[in-house]
């Protein structure tokens, strides 16, 4: 019997519900890099064609200059097909809106409400380098292996993921898989490792990681009435900038090292 696409993708959610115990290792991942960026792409697509997005002046030219130097600054360390992801930002008009995005395959949105926080370059690159390390970590599609395998919902990707022409009436599942990768909690450890590669990475860009405290000291202003963090999916600010000050000597070094960095550091900054 000839295999189908759909045969293929019911035994793909199948084996992700069998191996739903083992989602426990936060790595297991059972997309492939390809997917990543298909899924990515598509969902870039959905959430462009919605929003009214900036496409010139200052805040639009901000967000371009610290993309072109954060992405060469990530690819440093990021695994090799890092290198293939179709790297993209687009600047979205929601000014109540103190949020950045990174979907799988490198496909990036900066919203005007958090550059009122981020303040310069070197704030949005905090972000920003946060957001690209989630990509390059593959932490979107840990995160969709994990629900998935709970849900058996996969095979709904197979819609998405089509190779051929989409049709009319599969726009609802790619707009349900977009809000998805929009709003997916990677969990503190994730979030933390993103914090650590997006600190070593901004650091690489040339920026300096100091900035970084700041930009959560702000963040944490803004919280007001903020849960515990041992009842949210995100670490505590306080946590973050305590483990942000840790790494700072690895990030100066980087920093002071780095060909594009505005100077070097002396002894009276430490």
């Amino acid at each position: 019997m000839k295999k189908t696409k759909t045969t293929t993708w019911l035994g793909k959610t199948l084996s992700l519900a069998a191996l739903g115990l083992l989602t426990s290792c936060a790595q297991f991942n059972t997309f492939s890099v390809q997917e990543d960026i298909t899924l990515g792409s598509r969902a870039f697509e959905d959430v462009s064609s919605k929003e009214t997005l900036v496409t010139s002046g200052p805040a639009f030219e901000h967000v371009l200059r610290v993309t072109a130097r954060l992405v060469p600054g990530a690819l440093i360390d990021a695994p090799a097909f890092a290198r293939d992801f179709p790297w993209e930002t687009v600047l979205i008009k929601e000014d109540g809106t103190l949020n950045a995005f990174c979907l799988p395959g490198g496909k990036m949105g900066v919203y005007t409400g958090i550059l009122e926080i981020t303040k310069d370059e070197a704030g949005l690159a905090v972000v920003m380098g946060h957001e690209i390390a989630h990509a390059t970590l593959r932490h979107g599609t840990q995160a969709m292996t994990r629900q998935l395998a709970l849900s058996g919902g996969l095979a709904v990707l197979g819609v998405v993921l089509e190779e051929n022409d989409m049709h009319p009436e599969y726009s609802l599942a790619i707009a349900s898989v977009s809000a998805a990768l929009l709003n997916l909690s990677y969990g503190r450890d994730a979030e933390l490792e993103a914090d650590r590669i997006g600190l070593i990475t901004m650091a690489r860009a040339g920026y300096d990681p100091r900035v970084a405290v700041e930009f959560w000291q702000r963040m944490e202003a803004q919280g007001g009435g903020a849960p515990p963090e041992w009842l949210s999916t995100h670490p505590s600010h306080g946590h973050r900038i305590e483990q942000i000050k840790s790494l700072l000597p690895e990030a100066l070094a980087i920093w002071e090292n780095s060909q594009m960095a505005p100077g070097s550091l002396t002894e009276s900054d430490f």
